[in-house]
């Protein structure tokens, strides 16, 4: 009997620990279940923070140091779903990752936050400046909406929305944007902007020929002479019909050459002229021949004046003229390569401003472009020089003229260094080693610029 009470009581011990032991025991038998071994859960490719986009979206790839292991993701408090490709993150998100091995094994569920802010572009920036401003908003990103102040207060979305003109500036100020996104976050934006009163804008003479040098040197017929020239060759016209003013053919070479180098914003105008006369020896038109058809002219011009404004914009931040000449003599050499032979460009403005290639008559021709359009008269000189034919120009400042040879000045491979041996400089320095063709009529330059 003893035996027998002993067997019943041990068997009660061993089948009540079955309620706390992952093995089960059963008299006669034995049987066990093991845990799964641990997963890994997976990382993300970024790291949770804060994102400023230059686009509108970003990729986030998943990935498990069990390689065997599947990965599943939620978005946004989605319902999970298994991971084949990377995750496009669109708007500001909660990412939700774990891990599942192929044994039934579940990782630890790791969470991911990302925040997505826009990229802003802001011209100007900051700073101080020399009269009006537009400020221009911009971002990569679809969608967005600026709002702003000016006085400094905290910008809202009931503040200022900003619109394609651009923000005017007319005085000192803190710029405040608020920055909007539908699903990305908020951005705040500061800018302290300076403005002084603007020194004068200096007057364009391109289309004003009457300020030029050149029509100033003909008498009252030539200059209506030229006046015709001036607008056949400005709208592509095949002729000028002068038939009515009664000039002699030989005053033509005279008002001919006054008009080609006066104008340089011509620079579709071909090599000489053509014209007819009548009996009496009294001209009935002028022909000029064109380099570009008026289409190509008109594309052109859109990349010519785009690319000249870069030079102007620097030299509309001087305040003198003498600053003025220097910039644009020190633009047009870092931006020009010389070509002894090439397209027909290279003679012409176009040449050095949109092709960064020029002969010495495109570097003339583009220096006298980029001078008249910031308000210094100026005029293309021929000659020769190291006994070739050769132009450079002549600058007025101050009320006197002075010579500019830009292309010795631009460095050489046995100077590489620019140099400031020809920059407004007098005849007689000039005449030291370049003479004249007597072309055209030259006003005089007695002396060297004293700065």
């Amino acid at each position: 009997m003893k035996n027998r009470f002993l067997g019943i009581f041990a068997a009660v011990v061993i089948a009540a620990g079955a309620f706390t032991s992952p093995v089960r025991t059963a008299l006669g038998s034995v049987s066990a279940v093991s845990e799964a071994a641990a997963v890994p859960a997976p990382a993300a490719s970024r790291k949770s923070g804060t994102y400023y986009l230059s686009s509108g979206s970003f990729k986030v790839t998943l990935s498990c140091a069990d390689s065997g292991a599947r990965i599943y993701y939620s978005l946004n408090g989605g319902s999970y779903r298994a991971y084949a490709s990377p995750v496009t993150i669109k708007n500001n998100a909660t990412l939700k990752v774990y891990s599942v091995s192929d044994d039934g094994g579940k990782s630890a569920v790791k969470t991911y936050k990302y925040k997505l802010v826009p990229k802003v572009t802001i011209k100007p920036g900051a700073g101080e400046y020399s009269g009006a401003q537009t400020v221009t908003l911009s971002s990569g990103v679809s969608g967005v909406k600026f709002y702003y102040t000016l006085d400094g207060t905290k910008p809202t979305t009931s503040s200022a929305l900003y619109t394609a003109k651009g923000i005017k500036l007319t005085e000192d100020c803190s710029l405040r944007i608020l920055v909007i996104k539908s699903g990305w976050s908020k951005r705040y934006i500061t800018k302290d902007y300076v403005i002084n009163e603007a020194a004068p804008e200096p007057e364009n003479l391109l289309d004003d020929y009457t300020a030029k040098y050149g029509y100033s040197t003909l008498t009252g017929s030539q200059k209506q002479v030229y006046a015709r020239i001036f607008e056949a060759v400005k709208n592509h016209a095949e002729r000028a019909d002068v038939s009515d003013l009664k000039v002699d053919r030989s005053e033509l070479d005279k008002i001919y050459w006054a008009f080609d180098y006066d104008n340089p914003q011509f620079f579709w105008l071909g090599n000489g002229y053509s014209y007819s006369y009548n009996m009496s020896g009294n001209l009935l038109s002028v022909s000029t021949a064109y380099s570009r058809t008026k289409s190509e002219a008109e594309q052109i011009s859109r990349k010519f004046e785009a690319a000249a404004a870069e030079a102007l914009a620097e030299a509309a931040k001087c305040t003198s003229e003498y600053d003025r000449v220097k910039v644009l003599h020190d633009w047009l050499i870092n931006k020009t390569e010389y070509k002894s032979y090439g397209p027909v460009y290279i003679s012409e403005a176009d040449g050095a401003i949109v092709n960064g290639q020029a002969l010495c008559e495109g570097y003339s021709k583009a220096f006298m472009y980029l001078a008249q359009s910031a308000g210094i008269p100026t005029i293309c000189v021929s000659g020769r020089s190291n006994g070739a034919g050769h132009m450079w120009n002549m600058v007025k400042l101050g009320g006197q003229w002075y010579h500019i040879d830009v292309t010795w000045d631009d460095p050489i491979s046995t100077r590489p260094m620019l140099v400031y041996d020809y920059f407004l400089v007098s005849d007689k320095t000039i005449l030291s080693d370049h003479s004249l063709d007597g072309r055209s009529a030259l006003p005089s330059a007695p002396s060297d610029y004293k700065a």
